[in-house]
């Protein structure tokens, strides 16, 4: 694991099995041993990174939205130290069809933003039935990739990233919400986007 997350930061592009093997001091053929393949190497250090930030949300003595703004700051922290790594773990697959698939990434992740997310709906005043939304909203937000970005092109501070998306989350939410009819105002909305017609 140390081996990939070495390799990964000093090349980037070019880590393959072989060479993070190489790394690591052990023979390509070993490391097939253990993982099948390039991408099941990256998910594993993935999941073995966000293990910690799991274990957090759950021994957190915060709530609601305080909670959420704790894990983010962590998970932003943990991005700016391991973020090129987690960049290169794509999938073909959206969020959602991997979340209902029981994919092992989103489920870890899941395990470390269901507490705080259903901390902030309920801050929002907002219905527990839209942590599916939430989740997935988050996922945007919090990509590792976009964190880097707004680190390095727009050269925010850790706490800058983490209150303008917990306030695009907010907002994002709220009008998802509303959209659906759930939140505060929904009925509004709908009747507003009905007379458009």
């Amino acid at each position: 694991m140390r081996a990939v997350g070495e390799e990964i930061d000093q090349n980037p592009a070019g880590v393959t099995m072989q060479s993070a093997a190489a790394r690591a001091g052990i023979g390509t053929a070993t490391a097939y041993r253990y993982f099948s393949s390039l991408d099941e190497l990256l998910e594993a250090y993935t999941i073995n990174t966000t293990e910690e930030l799991r274990q957090f949300a759950h021994e957190c003595p915060l709530t609601g939205s305080e909670l959420y703004n704790a894990v983010l700051s962590r998970w932003i922290t943990l991005v700016l130290e391991h973020g090129k790594v987690m960049v290169q773990l794509r999938s073909r697959f959206g969020y959602l069809d991997r979340l209902d698939r029981g994919d092992p990434v989103i489920a870890a992740s899941r395990a470390i933003w269901e507490q705080p997310l259903r901390g902030l709906l309920q801050d929002l005043g907002l219905p527990d039935t839209l942590l599916r939304q939430a989740l997935f909203l988050n996922n945007a937000l919090s990509d590792p990739r976009e964190i880097l970005d707004l680190s390095e092109t727009e050269k925010l501070e850790p706490e800058q990233i983490a209150n303008q998306l917990l306030e695009a989350l907010s907002g994002s939410l709220q009008g998802w919400a509303n959209a659906m009819g759930e939140g505060p105002g929904g009925d509004l909305l709908s009747n507003d986007a009905q007379g458009l017609r």
